[in-house]
């Protein structure tokens, strides 16, 4: 019975030590992203996109040939007057609401109003617009770059 306990006993104190030892986050394999709320880096905004808006670069980079993701704080009642991608964006709403806009005009009457959890997709080349709500929004967008964004 003594044998049973000090054999347990090793065997949670080296068990203790493994973890002690690697206390360090896992190495991920290559191409594996892991970021928490508190990990991303957000930035001012210097490009088309209005003052006040903060994004963060998830994955890939926007201006290369390639998928991307990034999420985009934008400031309350913003108005994104109409504009077209070179390719679809993807787009998921995580907070606040945004009212979004097909056409030539800004604004219109004819938008469709999104909430937190919604999911849409500007196809490429369609002129959209966007409206954001009176507490802002952050959105994620997911595409292929190189993200352009045309003004009309």
């Amino acid at each position: 019975m003594i044998k049973k306990i000090l054999f347990t006993i090793y065997l949670l104190s080296a068990a203790f030590a493994g973890v002690a030892q690697t206390g360090n986050k896992p190495e991920l394999p290559k191409g594996c992203i892991q970021l928490k709320p508190g990990g991303m880096q957000w930035t001012d905004t210097a490009s088309f996109l209005p003052k006040g808006t903060k994004y963060c670069i998830l994955y890939g980079d926007p201006k290369k040939p390639s998928p991307f993701a990034i999420r985009l704080k934008l400031p309350p009642k913003l108005v994104m007057k109409t504009h077209y991608h070179l390719n679809d964006e993807v787009v998921t709403l995580l907070e606040g609401s945004v009212s979004i806009g097909f056409g030539e005009k800004t604004p219109t009457s004819k938008t469709n109003t999104l909430t937190p959890g919604s999911f849409y997709v500007n196809a490429a080349n369609v002129l959209h617009f966007l409206l954001v709500g009176d507490d802002g929004a952050t959105i994620q967008v997911n595409s292929i770059g190189p993200w352009v964004t045309k003004f009309e």
